[in-house]
C-alpha cells in the first residue's frame, strides 16, 4: 500500500510542476509587457502651447462689435496651468480696435495636454475710422506646468478689416460769382462750393483762401479763414469770400490757393491744397474799367481813443470812400445798427444821408453814440448797410462791419483807517480798513500792504480777483519802533480787464508815545499795608477787557454801517 500511494502521487507532482511552471512563464512575459507599457505612460513631457495654427483669418466690419476667437493648442502631454492671454499693442494707430471697448488681457485655468484647440475670446469693437486693410496682432501667453516650471508663446495672428464708412474728404466743386467773372476796381463775393465727399463727418474745419496780392486779387473782409464746427458726409456749403480786384489788373485767369483743415470725429487730423482759378476783367486803354460799378466802402474810421467807455457819450468818425475811377456816387443812405443794441445814437439818427461822392472820392461823417451803462467789457461789432445809385439811376447795396471796444471804469472805494489813538513805542497795534468794488467791472489781481516807519507783521496779501459788488477787509498789526510821530499808508494795486494798472494809498499819521514802565513788584514786609485794596485788581482787569470789547463793537458796527451805505450806482 505503501508503495502505491507514492506511485499515485508522483503523477501528481509532475503535472503541479508543469502547471506552475507554465504560469511562471506567462507570468515573466506578461509581467515585461506590463512594465514596459507603464514606462512608456511615465515618460513626462512639458506642455507647448501653439497659437492660431490652422486657423482662417477673421473678417471684421469697421463699427462691428463682436468677439475675437484665437485658437490654442498643447502639443505636449504636460497640461498647462495658470494660462494668461494678452493681446499686444506696440502702436495705437495700428490697432484696428477701440482700446476702450475692451480688455487686452484673459485667462484660463488650464489647458490639458494632446488636446484638441482651445478657444481664447476677446470682447471687441473696431474702430470707426480703422482702414480697410489685413492688420498683425501679436498674441502673448504665459502659463506654467505641473511641475512648477513657467513658460511662455508668442505668436502674430492676422485680422481683415472692411471699411464701408469713408473718411471725411473735403473738395472742391466749384465757385458761384455773378457775372462768372471779377471786373478790375470793384469787390464781389465768390462762393467755394466745398463738398465732403466721405461719408463721415468732419469736424473743426478751417478753410483758408490765400495768394493775395497788393496790385492784383486781395481780400475785402478782416479774416482770410472760414471756420466750421461740422461738416456732414455727403453734404455741400457755400464758402463765401469777398474779394477786390485791383485796377490795374488786366484781363486774365488767376489763381488762389485753397487750405482746407479738420478733424474726423476720433480727432484725426487731415488737410488739402487746391487752386481757385478767377476770371477777372481787366482795365481799358486808359487804364480804367468803365463797365466796373461804382463799390462805396468804409476806407477809415475813429472813435477819439483805443477804447469807449460804458456810459460815455463818443464821436464816431466815419469815412467813406467810392472805389470806382469811373462814375460818380449819387443818393447815398447810410443805416447803422449795432450789436445787442449796445448803442444808442445821441442828438442824431442811426441813418443819414450824402447826396454825392465823386468818383475816387471820398466823404466824412461824424455820429454820436453812447454805450449803456452796464455794457460788459469787449467788442461790439456795428454793421453798417449802404444804399446807393449810379449816375444811370441803377441801385446798389453794400455791408461794412466795424468793431468798437467798450470798457467799464474799475470803481474800489475804502474806508478810513481804524486804529487805537494811542501808540506806545515797542507795543504792537492793529490796523484795519475796508474797501468794496462799487464799479460794474472786476477787479483784478488785488494786492495790499503797508508802508511806513514801525514794522509790519503780515502785512502783505494777494486778494487776487474782487467782483463787482464784494466788499473786504485788510488787517495789519504794526509795531512803532520809537516815539514820535509815525507816519504810514496802505497801499492797494490792482488791474482792470484789459490790463491797465491802478493804485490806491490810505495815508495814517499817529503820535508814538514812550513806551509804558513795567507794572510795579509787590513791595516787601511792612509796606504791604501801604498798597490799593487787592479788590481793586479784579475791578480793573474786568474794566479793561469790557472796554476793549465796548471798541471792539463800535469797530465791527461802524464798519457795518458803512458797507451799507455803499452803492453800486456811484
Amino acid at each position: 500500500m505503501k508503495h502505491k500511494s507514492i506511485l499515485m502521487i508522483i503523477p501528481l507532482f509532475l503535472m503541479f510542476t508543469t502547471f506552475c511552471s507554465g504560469f511562471s512563464l506567462f507570468n515573466v512575459n506578461g509581467g515585461h509587457n506590463a512594465l514596459l507599457a507603464a514606462n512608456e505612460e511615465l515618460v513626462f513631457e512639458e506642455p507647448k502651447l501653439v497659437i492660431g495654427r490652422n486657423n482662417s483669418m477673421p473678417v471684421f466690419e469697421t463699427g462691428e462689435e463682436g468677439t475675437l476667437i484665437i485658437p490654442v493648442e498643447n502639443l505636449h502631454n504636460g497640461e498647462a496651468k495658470n494660462v494668461n492671454v494678452s493681446l499686444v499693442v506696440s502702436d495705437v494707430d495700428k490697432f484696428p480696435f477701440e482700446l476702450g471697448k475692451m480688455s487686452l488681457q484673459t485667462s484660463m485655468s488650464s489647458i490639458s495636454g494632446n488636446s484638441s484647440a482651445s478657444a481664447i475670446f476677446f470682447k471687441m469693437k473696431v474702430a470707426s475710422n480703422a482702414e480697410s486693410k489685413t492688420y498683425p496682432i501679436t498674441v502673448k501667453i504665459d502659463y506654467s506646468s505641473q511641475t512648477g516650471m513657467s513658460g511662455s508663446a508668442s505668436d502674430t495672428i492676422y485680422v481683415k478689416i472692411i471699411n464701408d464708412d469713408q473718411a471725411p474728404l473735403l473738395k472742391l466743386m466749384g465757385i458761384q460769382l455773378e457775372n462768372d467773372q471779377l471786373e478790375c476796381g470793384e469787390s464781389k463775393t465768390v462762393e467755394l462750393k466745398i463738398t465732403n465727399a466721405g461719408k463721415m463727418m468732419a469736424r473743426d474745419i478751417d478753410i483758408k483762401l490765400a495768394g493775395f496780392t497788393a496790385n492784383g486779387l486781395r481780400l475785402d473782409q478782416a479774416l482770410d479763414t472760414f471756420s466750421l464746427t461740422e461738416f456732414k458726409g455727403k453734404e455741400f456749403k457755400f464758402i463765401p469770400f469777398k474779394i477786390y480786384a485791383d485796377p490795374s489788373m488786366e484781363s486774365g485767369s488767376y489763381p488762389l490757393d485753397l487750405i482746407m483743415k479738420y478733424k474726423d470725429e476720433f480727432n484725426k487730423e487731415y488737410s488739402s491744397e487746391s487752386k481757385v482759378y478767377l476770371t477777372v476783367e481787366g482795365a481799358g486803354p486808359d487804364g480804367q474799367n468803365k463797365k466796373a460799378s461804382p463799390k462805396l466802402i468804409i476806407d477809415n474810421y475813429s472813435y477819439a481813443g483805443e477804447y469807449t467807455r460804458a456810459g460815455e457819450v463818443f464821436p464816431l468818425e466815419l469815412s467813406f470812400l467810392n472805389t470806382s475811377q469811373g462814375k460818380d456816387i449819387n443818393n447815398i443812405k447810410i443805416s447803422l445798427s449795432f450789436e445787442e443794441n449796445i448803442f444808442s445814437p445821441v442828438q442824431n439818427s442811426n441813418s443819414f444821408f450824402i447826396d454825392n461822392i465823386p468818383a475816387g472820392g471820398s466823404v466824412q461823417r461824424v455820429i454820436r453814440l453812447k454805450p449803456k451803462v452796464d455794457a460788459a467789457n469787449k467788442n461790439y461789432n456795428i454793421t453798417v448797410d449802404i444804399e446807393y445809385e449810379d449816375s444811370k439811376g441803377s441801385k446798389y447795396t453794400g455791408k461794412e462791419l466795424i468793431g468798437i471796444p467798450v470798457i467799464q471804469e474799475i470803481k474800489l472805494l475804502t474806508s478810513e483807517i481804524e486804529m487805537s489813538p494811542e501808540a506806545f513805542a515797542g507795543t504792537p497795534l492793529a490796523i484795519s480798513v475796508d474797501y468794496y468794488n462799487t464799479g460794474r467791472a472786476l477787479i483784478r489781481n488785488l494786492m495790499i500792504h503797508s508802508e511806513g516807519n514801525f514794522k509790519v507783521k503780515d502785512g502783505n496779501v494777494y486778494v487776487g480777483n474782487l467782483e463787482s459788488g464784494k466788499s473786504d477787509y485788510y488787517d495789519v498789526t504794526i509795531t512803532p519802533e520809537k516815539e514820535g510821530n509815525l507816519s504810514g499808508k496802505i497801499v492797494f494795486d490792482y488791474d482792470d480787464d484789459i490790463g491797465r494798472h491802478y493804485q490806491i494809498e490810505k495815508a495814517f499819521e499817529l503820535q508814538v508815545m514812550k513806551a509804558q514802565a513795567p507794572p510795579m513788584m509787590n513791595p516787601p514786609g511792612d509796606m504791604e499795608l501801604n498798597k490799593e485794596p487787592t479788590w481793586k485788581k479784579p475791578v480793573l482787569i474786568g474794566g479793561g477787557v469790557l472796554a476793549l470789547a465796548i471798541l471792539g463793537w463800535i469797530i465791527r458796527k461802524r464798519r457795518i454801517m458803512k458797507k451799507e451805505e455803499v452803492s453800486l450806482d456811484e
